[in-house]
């Protein structure tokens, strides 16, 4: 990828039309960054850094010279980047609620950053937080008794 189409998926993914990259890195009109990604050649430096900027990215990025946005991500960091790019809308938000959810388990947080319940239970992280009945089926007696046998145990 040459460093327009770089630019241009990068500003997507944030959610940025043209004009608004235009006004954070200094052009006058969208116009400007239309051409960039139509064509990157001969983009002076201090317009890539500006761009990189308004990107929340780095330079060397942009030209294609990192795989990821930020070089400081360990490797563990990058393969979880590049697996949650991969994924979908949905997958992503998944991703991040259960990321979310494990922070709370202390077998998986580091010490001391556990979040702690406002009433310390060990295993807390395993109560639900609530629970309804079902309203899209027929609930029969029975499958309510073998509910009630099931959470009993």
């Amino acid at each position: 990828m040459d460093i327009g189409q770089i630019i241009k998926q990068r500003r997507e993914e944030l959610g940025m039309s043209q004009e608004e990259l235009a006004q954070k890195a200094g052009y006058k009109s969208r116009s400007s960054i239309n051409k960039i990604e139509v064509d990157g050649r001969g983009l002076p430096q201090s317009k890539i850094t500006a761009i990189a900027k308004a990107l929340k990215t780095t330079p060397a990025f942009l030209m294609g010279w990192e795989e990821t946005e930020n070089t400081t991500l360990g490797e563990s960091a990058k393969e979880m980047l590049n697996n949650f790019q991969k994924l979908n809308d949905y997958g992503q938000k998944e991703a991040l609620k259960r990321v979310s959810e494990m922070v709370h388990i202390p077998q998986y947080s580091k010490s001391g950053s556990v979040v702690q319940p406002i009433k310390p239970d060990p295993r807390s992280y395993l109560q639900p937080v609530a629970a309804h009945e079902r309203t899209d089926i027929e609930v029969t007696e029975e499958m309510k008794q073998y509910d009630d046998a099931f959470f009993d145990e």
